[in-house]
């Protein structure tokens, strides 16, 4: 392109015609043409973005309103991401074909619907080759008996999504399928939509209605964009399966359920979908101002006022209690014959949390006796530093400096300081659940028995419980939303742990992080705030680490640690 030639204005406008390949070629001329072409980011490859029938906005459902960094490089992920199915066609036509000069084998379309070649979409597999297309028309298609596929294939519907509905019980046999722009129900005869237990699967653009999805490792799945309607997603010994920009509503039970340790025993789709996952953009803070999400004044005036702080220790009677606060005996943990005593002598009632869905936590010790003691006074050592200034409602605009003392470390320090916390934070392993919407539900993700789940960038709202972690699994939780939930926000049970780093948890009914029963998670960076009880409780010998944390404005103790708990808190 040289300078004596037309405008850049009208340079973008012509090229703003053209399709996609032909945008790649004229990439490919010199670097002025490259530099062009990327130049329309706002313009042609936005349009490509969204006229794209396989995928919705980049930032859907959680944040539709925004627009991605660059609408090219969202485009380019989907692209890549959408052709993963795919990428062992050739090793498999090389293990078939002995021929030196070999020609390459064309893809048929078959066409499903009134009109159309196939009447059926079981009528269509039957007549499918290696990689064929099988595109359904609109309308609604009912089988019958169980479909099995043998060979793989794609299976796409035309038009809108919602135009074609599937009512089928597919059982996979094969490598490898991608399924797109589908309504899927369940048969009349399984509540069970689609399983397979060795090859690869993946969903594009699809809703699911009121069923079962079951995948067994070393079986694998990718699902974008997709909406799941009272359906419960099911991975078994997973080595790895990804969850990207997907909607859970309504779920009766748990939206995920990931259970047993990851397989050793992976499939040809392993390697891709980790390169894939590397490639893509990571939701860590990169820099330390990141942490600091904005509060309204009344939070921060809340957050950073003077106030009481309590500490509330429950365990067995201690010497130094003043006689007339001794429970009576037979007194139990969780009732409410328990004693609380302040600095002035005053009796307030107990407060423990029963965030375990209802159940109350004195369900462990019950033959103990125990005591519990609120100490509260008044916060004393920032006032020489801070002044009084500091400790009056923030003036609108103005912003404030913490004393170094009191400085917080963002997650990206304290990531780079703890190489533990950093290698947790970087693993991928079992499920990777990311950009996510669970609302309006009972449960959100459950891991069980050894079960590895990864949740970045999620929203978790209205549901009884987030996540529940339990029987030896580990959880990494990195800058999720969960809020409103009617139980606690996030459970550990019989040893989980993991990581819990930089998630915004509020309004919740019960505390926002229970550990119970030996778990031992790293909780780091989190703000905690505005429950209607505790904000993180430590039981029945539970441990964890809880480091650097936001924790204000809860109805109850910021920590509540009772029955045995042992965190260390700093």
């Amino acid at each position: 392109m040289e300078t004596g030639g037309l405008p850049l204005e009208l340079w973008r406008m012509i090229l703003a015609y053209l399709h996609l390949p032909d945008l790649g070629r004229c990439s490919l001329v010199c670097r002025a043409w490259h530099e062009l072409i990327l130049s329309l980011d706002s313009t042609r490859w936005r349009q490509l973005c969204l006229g794209c029938t396989e995928c919705r906005h980049p930032n859907w459902p959680n944040q539709p309103d925004v627009e991605p960094e660059s609408w090219r490089e969202a485009f380019k992920q989907h692209y890549l991401a959408s052709k993963t199915w795919t990428k062992n066609a050739l090793d498999l036509e090389s293990s078939v074909c002995f021929s030196l000069f070999r020609r390459r084998k064309e893809r048929r379309t078959l066409n499903v619907g009134p009109g159309h070649e196939f009447d059926s979409l079981g009528s269509a597999l039957a007549m499918a080759s290696l990689y064929d297309r099988i595109v359904l028309y609109p309308g609604v298609y009912e089988e019958q008996g169980e479909i099995i596929l043998k060979v793989p294939v794609e299976i796409v519907g035309h038009g809108k999504l919602g135009e074609v509905a599937l009512l089928a019980s597919i059982d996979q046999h094969c490598s490898t399928t991608r399924l797109c722009s589908l309504v899927f129900m369940p048969a009349w005869f399984s509540p069970i939509m689609y399983k397979t237990t060795s090859g690869h699967v993946q969903f594009d653009n699809c809703n699911f209605e009121n069923g079962h999805i079951q995948v067994h490792g070393p079986g694998t799945c990718q699902v974008k964009f997709c909406t799941f309607k009272n359906t419960h997603v099911f991975l078994h010994n997973v080595p790895l399966c990804v969850l990207e920009n997907c909607e859970f509503v309504g779920s009766e039970n748990n939206s995920v359920t990931v259970e047993g340790h990851p397989s050793a025993d992976k499939n040809w789709a392993y390697k891709y979908l980790l390169g894939l996952i590397k490639s893509s953009p990571i939701l860590l803070p990169t820099d330390d101002t990141d942490f600091l999400m904005s509060l309204d004044l009344e939070s921060r005036d809340q957050a950073w006022s003077p106030r009481t702080c309590d500490i509330v220790i429950e365990g067995s009677q201690s010497p130094t209690s003043p006689s007339s606060s001794s429970p009576k005996p037979g007194s139990k943990a969780g009732g409410s014959q328990e004693a609380e005593v302040g600095s002035d002598g005053e009796r307030v009632p107990p407060t423990p949390d029963s965030s375990d869905g209802g159940l109350s936590p004195s369900g462990e010790e019950d033959d103990e006796e125990q005591l519990t003691y609120r100490l509260s006074y008044q916060v004393q050592g920032p006032r020489p530093v801070l002044g009084g200034s500091f400790l009056g409602p923030p003036l609108p605009g103005a912003s404030i400096q913490l004393p170094s003392c009191l400085v917080l470390n963002s997650l990206h320090q304290e990531l780079q300081k703890d190489k533990e916390a950093m290698a947790l934070a970087n693993s991928v392993q079992g499920c990777l659940i990311r950009k996510c919407l669970f609302r309006d539900g009972k449960g959100g993700v459950f891991v069980c028995s050894y079960g590895r789940a990864k949740m970045e960038g999620n929203i978790f709202r209205n549901l009884t419980y987030a996540v529940r972690c339990i029987h030896n699994s580990k959880i990494v939780m990195l800058r999720n939303d969960i809020y409103r939930c009617r139980a606690s926000g996030i459970f550990l049970r019989l040893e989980g742990g993991g990581l819990i780093a930089g998630n915004n948890i509020y309004h919740n009914a019960e505390a926002g992080v229970d550990i119970r029963k030996k778990s031992n998670p790293l909780i780091l960076c989190n703000q905690i705030h505005h429950g209607l009880r505790s904000g993180i409780v430590v039981l029945g010998n539970g441990k964890g680490v809880i480091r650097n944390n936001q924790i204000f404005s809860n109805k109850e103790a910021g920590i509540y640690i009772l029955y045995h708990g042992n965190p260390i808190v700093r």
